[in-house]
């Protein structure tokens, strides 16, 4: 049983906090009826990817909302991020700076080498967005978090030289994964919270997808900090070393330490599962896309194949290994993304092969 008081404690810090308005929170909790017969489990569905405010939401408005409180105080005018050339992230981004008359420029990684003359799903919403883009093509013998830092290092020095002071640009980093964006998570865990009591559920165990690992260090701290009972699952949908446990512990504590709360969170408080990244980043795993099929096929819900499918497909693993307690109450936060199957067949895969 989670500690009420530290509950409490998290709620009147986090209000404190400044915060810009994108989306429209709490995102809806409900059961997915025919999945959980199926598996003879309570399965329930919190649907962050219907968080608004334009059509195409997902978990990065949370982080945002935290990140645009600091950009709107700072009087930032250049808004500066990184991700592939189908990042979510990029392109929520975008939007929410066009929600606050910004210039968004975006620094995007040609992770699966196909360019962008033929634009779809994110990359072309971020060109109707009239975001600036410059695309970061892989150098001989290098990998996508060698590009990403190349990126960032690029954009820093395009950001000094179109701005007259450092208050004018603001750098967000991938996903939004830095202390402050993370704290989006913080609060959407106890938003989770509330609902939870509301509709008299008792979850036990969380999965969603983890890439650049604020989502899951938000949901962590919040999670480590008021001595919850629950098990919050990170799937991972790119390929990451053991440092990585190290790197979300970390973020949970840094997210901590901007509420004044020093609680030190450890590798050991975090939970991943790297078995169902296949291939790596934005590659598509017969796991995956089988999981989609699933969703679509018994709940009339839309995953995707890079983010949401392989986290699916880490928690029906879980659900036919029957390592979950039959009839327990499960949460599957559906992170967004579903733009990805509007883009590039390689992203997709043999998602229709029957």
């Amino acid at each position: 049983m989670y500690n009420l008081k530290k509950l409490q404690i998290l709620k009147r810090k986090i209000s404190n906090q400044k915060r810009a308005e994108l989306g429209f929170f709490p995102s809806p909790i409900y059961k997915l009826d025919n999945l959980s017969a199926k598996y003879d489990v309570n399965i329930y569905l919190k649907r962050d990817d219907l968080s608004g405010f334009s059509t195409f939401g997902g978990n990065k408005i949370r982080k945002l909302e935290f990140l645009f409180g600091e950009i709107l105080e700072q009087g930032a005018k250049n808004i500066f991020t990184y991700g592939a050339t189908q990042s979510n992230h990029a392109l929520q981004t975008a939007i929410a700076c066009r929600r606050y008359n910004l210039n968004p420029i975006l620094y995007l990684v040609d992770v699966i080498g196909e360019g962008i003359s033929d634009p779809k799903a994110n990359i072309l919403l971020d060109q109707i967005l009239g975001a600036e883009i410059e695309i970061i093509d892989f150098k001989e013998d290098e990998d996508e978090f060698a590009a990403m830092y190349r990126a960032k290092e690029e954009s820093k020095k395009y950001a000094q030289e179109i701005s007259e002071t450092e208050a004018d640009y603001y750098l967000i980093p991938p996903g939004g994964a830095s202390p402050r964006g993370t704290l989006g998570f913080v609060n959407a865990y106890l938003e989770m919270k509330v609902q939870e009591f509301e509709n008299d559920l008792n979850f036990k165990n969380i999965f969603h997808a983890t890439g650049t690992g604020g989502t899951l260090a938000g949901l962590t701290a919040a999670n480590r900090f008021m001595n919850d009972g629950l098990k919050v699952h990170g799937i991972n949908v790119s390929h990451k070393d053991d440092s990585y446990l190290e790197e979300v512990a970390e973020l949970s504590t840094a997210a901590l330490k901007l509420l004044n709360i020093e609680f030190e969170l450890t590798s050991s408080d975090v939970i991943i599962d790297n078995n169902f990244v296949g291939e790596g980043y934005e590659i598509p795993s017969a796991e995956a896309n089988r999981a989609v099929k699933i969703f679509a096929e018994n709940e009339g819900i839309f995953l995707d194949p890079v983010y949401t499918g392989k986290a699916a497909a880490g928690m029906i693993n879980y659900l036919e290994q029957e390592k979950l307690e039959k009839g327990s109450d499960l949460l599957f936060w559906h992170t967004g993304g579903t733009n990805a199957l509007f883009a590039e067949k390689t992203i997709l895969g043999d998602l229709l092969k029957r």
